[in-house]
């Protein structure tokens, strides 16, 4: 952090262009040299950094009509869920976003990771940055620094969860195989072709001891679950037969990646020579598609459709069938399908 204007650059005109260019039509104008002043700030975030780091600058400013505000500028790779995560963090200080800009910019930098280059045109080939300029209203210096913190944590969770997620696909995948309950492995394949956004994976021993840690587990979310729920998770598996596969539950933990809600926990037992030795542990949030969908398309929603109509004797085409479709469709997917199909 720093209240120190930023030093000139020759290439702060070349960022104001591209900062201008990437402002949305409902944007407010810059007043004054609103423009050049964002384009130094951003320059000097941006001047130095280490591949795979972010670079985080805040400052508290006045501006030309004499309003004061704070300004914030977030270098990093470009990936996916950058803006929508930055964002989150920022309303979860209690702080509202007055403006938001965010080009993709290729540059050039040399060995120390110092900045040389702008790159001009369609630059085929360059190395992009995502960099985020963002304008709020003021905070003290102990809300900047726990801001900058936040920021810090949500960049590493984003970082580790894109890094990580061929692996986790894969993971889920292979579960999804070994998944004796069909309804079951079908809602693992369903959320691997895109209707889970997979956030992070881990597997929980029986004596308290994790593996094979991938994407937010490795960063934030070491802990998924405390030590009693995962015993509760054990004893689930092993007293009751034919007990429906994954458990889904919530966690306590809310995703920094994408946007704040509880993460949702998918849990398979992990068998060896005919012994639950320990639980493979998915966690992720259910994408906006999947909330929608149909209650028809979703697996294990769908069977417990399917198993009322018949149990009622419901017509598809009558009040009854229609009313339970509409009901299955309103109530929130992420919890339905935790539910037992006597609770259904």
């Amino acid at each position: 952090m720093s209240s120190k204007p930023a030093p000139a650059s020759p290439l702060a005109p070349v960022l104001a262009q591209r900062l201008s260019g990437a402002m949305l039509p409902g944007d407010p104008p810059f007043q004054g040299d609103g423009l050049a002043q964002a384009a130094e700030f951003t320059i000097a975030a941006a001047s130095a950094r280490q591949a795979g780091e972010p670079s985080i600058r805040i400052e508290s400013v006045s501006g030309a009509a004499g309003e004061r505000f704070m300004r914030l500028a977030l270098i990093n790779d470009d990936m996916p869920f950058l803006v929508d995560s930055i964002a989150s963090a920022i309303a979860a200080q209690g702080l509202s976003i007055d403006r938001l800009i965010h080009p993709v910019i290729p540059v050039r930098r040399d060995a120390e990771g110092r900045l040389t280059e702008i790159v001009a045109g369609e630059a085929a080939g360059e190395k992009r940055e995502s960099m985020v300029y963002v304008e709020t209203r003021r905070a003290d210096a102990r809300h900047r620094r726990e801001l900058e913190r936040a920021l810090q944590a949500t960049l590493a969770d984003v970082r580790a969860a894109v890094q990580d997620w061929p692996r986790m696909q894969a993971v889920m995948a292979s579960d999804a195989d070994t998944c004796p309950d069909s309804e079951g492995a079908a809602l693992l394949r369903w959320f691997k072709d895109g209707m889970l956004t997979q956030l992070g994976h881990v597997t929980r021993h029986r004596d308290g001891s994790q593996s094979d840690a991938l994407g937010i587990c490795r960063t934030s979310a070491t802990e998924l679950l405390g030590p009693v729920s995962y015993e509760r998770a054990f004893a689930w598996f092993e007293g009751q037969k034919g007990a429906r596969v994954p458990l889904v539950v919530k966690s306590n933990l809310i995703s920094k990646v994408h946007r704040r809600t509880p993460l949702d926990l998918f849990i398979l037992p992990v068998i060896e020579q005919g012994r639950l030795t320990a639980l493979s542990v998915h966690a992720g949030i259910w994408t906006s598609a999947a909330l929608a969908a149909s209650p028809t398309q979703v697996p294990r929603l769908r069977s417990n459709l399917a198993d009322l109509t018949k149990r009622f004797g419901f017509s598809a085409q009558g009040h009854a069938g229609k009313a339970l479709v509409h009901a299955l469709t309103t109530l929130p997917h992420d919890l339905l399908v935790s539910f037992s199909d006597a609770d259904v």
